[in-house]
């Protein structure tokens, strides 16, 4: 994962028409716009030190879960986190789409979610103790009657219609 510092600044990008994160010579793109922001910011803002620790935290949970993922996409994770946390407006639970489960749970902020349509991995960005803000880690999720998440898109559900996500390590091979 990348190591933020002091020039790191959020700002939110016109000619994209979402929330952006300058990263020295980098640019990070949020999939989120302004419709789904609390607050959009005016001009930049720096990244600060609550960032650094929901960053950090992020980076700390995906060392310790079972996802498969390669530096990048674990930073890509994390930032949006992060964007979520400072920027996100509230969102009321929609767990209609979704199965509920008597042994539900998350492990390492790894959970499933089941529609009638299929079943995808979500990053639990919030537990509050009536509903968990979750993100959409699939390419894209169905939920039924037409409707669908993008890859970062968030849902709102309540605990009971997470299942832990534990998947298996790839086993090394026996000589």
């Amino acid at each position: 994962m990348l190591q933020p510092d002091g020039s790191w600044r959020w700002y939110f990008d016109t000619q994209q028409q979402s929330l952006a994160l300058v990263m020295g010579e980098m640019l990070f793109v949020t999939p989120y716009r302004s419709k789904v922001l609390g607050r959009v910011p005016e001009s930049e803002e720096a990244f600060d030190l609550q960032d650094l620790e929901i960053y950090s935290l992020v980076g700390t949970q995906l060392e310790k879960s079972t996802l498969r993922l390669n530096d990048a996409q674990k930073t890509q994770l994390a930032l949006n986190v992060c964007a979520v946390q400072r920027f996100h407006k509230p969102i009321m639970p929609k767990s209609w789409f979704f199965s509920r489960h008597g042994d539900a749970g998350y492990h390492h902020q790894v959970a499933w979610l089941s529609s009638a349509e299929q079943q995808a991995r979500v990053w639990v960005v919030e537990d509050v103790r009536s509903s968990c803000l979750c993100m959409n880690l699939e390419p894209r999720f169905e939920l039924g009657n037409g409707k669908h998440l993008k890859q970062f898109e968030l849902i709102r559900v309540v605990p009971d219609c997470l299942l832990p996500c534990v998947e298996q390590q790839e086993r090394l091979k026996r000589a």
